[in-house]
C-alpha cells in the first residue's frame, strides 16, 4: 500500500487524484492473479539443467528494469534448466522475483563477518561481508570471492551482469568459476571496457545508438555487441482518456532535481491554468529540489491541480505498479533529457499514455510525431504548446497513444527479449576466445 507516515498522507489526501486512488485500490487482486499465474512456472525448474545462468544485479539495476525483471526472470526459466539472481544488495525489489523457482544471492554488510546463510526451501542464499575489514583496493575479488563461494555448489555456467555497473563482478567471478559471461549497457561507461575480457562472450546494448557507439569506439568487439531491447507487456486498449468527462491527468516521475526540468514543467502548467484548462499533474519521486518546488506550486497557486506523491516504485510492493499508477494516466511526460535506461517510458507507453519527452532521450522508443512528441528541453513555451495540443485534440492524443503501444508490440515485447537472450546464452558458451582458454 501507499507509505501511511503522515507527511505523505497528508499530501496524498490533498493532492492525488480520485482516479489514481481507485487503481491502486485494485491492485491486491491483479498481485493475487499474478502470484497464481507464477505458481504454474515452478514445474519448469524440474526440467534437465542445460544452462545455469546467474543474473547480476544491484539495487539501481533492478529498479532500471522495474517489471520487465519479474516477466523476464520466469520467461528464462522456460528457455534455460537452472536460473539464480546475484544481487549485490539487500533490496527491496528482490521481493519482485519469484523464489522459488529463482535462486536468489543476495549481500548483506555487517561490521563483523558472520557465516552465510541458506534457506533452501525458498532458495535464498545470504551472503555477509565485514564493512571495514579489507583495503578498498582489494574489496572487488574479495567480493567476489564471497559470492563465489556461495555460487559453486549451484555450478553455474554463465553470469550475465544486467548493467555495466556488475562489469567487473562478472569478469572477477568468471576468472574464479572459470565460466564466460555477458554484459548487459544500459547506459555508455567508459569504464566498462576494462573489464571485458577474454570470458565475455556477448555485449547487449539496450539501445541501437550506444550499440554504434561501442561499434565505432571499439572496433575489436563488433563481434560480440548484440542488440537487446529490453522487453514489457503491452495492454490491449490505450487508456489515454478513457476516463470520460474527468479531469485529463498528467503524469511525471523521476528525481527530483534541479536540472531535471521540473520548475519549466511547473510553469508551463500555470500557463495552462491560465488558459482555463483543467487537469491533474501528479509528480512522483523525491529529491533535493522537492522542497523549491513544492514552494514554486504554492507561489503559483496550484495546488488544487499539481500534486506530489512517493515515487512510483515505493507505492505497492509489486512489480506491477508502473502500469497500474499509470492506466490512471492520460498524459506522460518526462521533461528532461534521459542518458540512461528508465523503465517508466516505456511502461507509460505500453498502458496508452500519449507521451511528451525532452528532446535529446538516449533510447529507441521514441520517434517523433509517431510514438511520442519531443520538445527542446528548457523549453516552457514549447512545452505548453504540446500539453495545450494533446488536451484540446483528445483523437489526437487517442491515435498517438495506440500508435507507440503498436510500435511496442511489434519490436520491445518481453517474450522477444527472452528468446533473445536465450539465444546469446548459447552462443555465448560457444564464443571462440573462451573455447581456447
Amino acid at each position: 500500500m501507499v507509505p501511511t507516515n503522515k507527511g505523505n498522507e497528508n499530501n496524498l489526501e490533498k493532492g492525488i487524484s480520485t482516479s489514481i486512488i481507485k487503481h491502486l485500490a485494485k491492485i491486491q487482486l491483479e498481485i493475487n492473479n499474478s502470484q497464481s499465474e507464477l505458481i504454474d512456472d515452478n514445474t519448469v525448474a524440474a526440467k534437465p539443467a542445460d544452462l545455469r545462468v546467474v543474473l547480476l544485479a544491484d539495487d539501481e539495476t533492478l529498479h532500471s528494469y522495474g517489471p520487465a525483471l519479474r516477466r523476464m526472470a520466469v520467461g528464462l526459466i522456460d528457455e534455460v534448466g537452472e536460473l539464480s539472481l546475484l544481487c549485490t544488495n539487500d533490496s527491496h525489489l528482490l521481493e519482485y522475483v519469484p523464489s522459488p523457482p529463482v535462486r536468489l544471492i543476495r549481500q548483506i554488510k555487517k561490521f563483523q563477518q558472520i557465516s552465510r546463510r541458506e534457506n533452501l526451501s525458498r532458495r535464498q542464499i545470504t551472503v555477509t561481508a565485514n564493512r571495514f575489514g579489507i583495503l578498498p583496493g582489494l574489496w572487488p575479488r574479495r567480493q567476489a570471492a564471497h559470492f563465489s563461494e556461495a555460487l559453486a555448489p549451484c555450478k553455474p555456467t554463465l553470469l550475465h551482469a544486467l548493467s555495466e555497473r556488475q562489469t567487473r563482478l562478472a569478469q572477477n567471478l568468471s576468472e574464479q568459476l572459470q565460466i564466460p559471461y555477458l554484459v548487459s549497457l544500459l547506459s555508455l561507461d567508459s569504464d566498462v571496457f576494462k573489464y571485458i575480457g577474454p570470458r565475455c562472450g556477448k555485449i547487449l546494448p539496450c539501445n541501437s545508438q550506444t550499440a554504434r557507439s561501442v561499434q565505432q569506439g571499439r572496433p575489436n568487439l563488433a563481434k560480440r555487441i548484440q542488440l537487446m531491447p529490453i522487453g514489457t507487456h503491452v495492454m490491449e486498449q490505450a487508456c489515454c482518456y478513457r476516463h470520460g468527462q474527468a479531469k485529463p491527468q498528467i503524469f511525471c516521475c523521476g528525481r527530483f532535481d534541479y536540472h531535471h526540468g521540473f520548475p519549466d514543467l511547473i510553469n508551463a502548467v500555470k500557463r495552462l491554468a491560465d488558459l482555463k484548462h483543467q487537469f491533474h499533474l501528479t509528480l512522483s519521486g523525491e529529491g533535493p529540489a522537492e522542497h523549491d518546488l513544492r514552494q514554486q506550486v504554492k507561489q503559483l497557486g496550484l495546488i488544487q491541480c499539481v500534486h506530489f506523491v512517493p515515487p512510483i516504485e515505493t507505492m505497492l510492493p509489486t512489480s506491477e505498479i508502473y502500469k497500474t499508477v499509470l492506466q490512471a494516466a492520460d498524459i506522460f511526460i518526462q521533461p528532461w533529457p534521459s542518458k540512461t535506461w528508465r523503465p517508466e517510458l516505456m511502461e507509460s507507453m505500453s498502458v496508452g499514455n500519449v507521451i511528451i519527452v525532452a528532446e535529446g532521450s538516449k533510447n529507441d522508443l521514441v520517434i517523433n510525431g509517431k510514438t511520442a512528441l519531443t520538445i527542446p528541453f528548457h523549453n516552457e513555451k514549447a512545452l505548453t504548446e504540446v500539453l495545450d495540443l494533446v488536451l484540446k485534440d483528445r483523437e489526437y492524443a487517442q491515435r498517438l497513444a495506440r500508435q507507440s503501444q503498436e510500435f511496442l508490440r511489434k519490436h520491445f515485447l518481453v517474450s522477444r527479449m527472452i528468446a533473445r537472450l536465450a539465444k546469446a546464452y548459447r552462443e555465448a558458451l560457444q564464443f571462440s576466445a573462451f573455447k581456447t582458454n
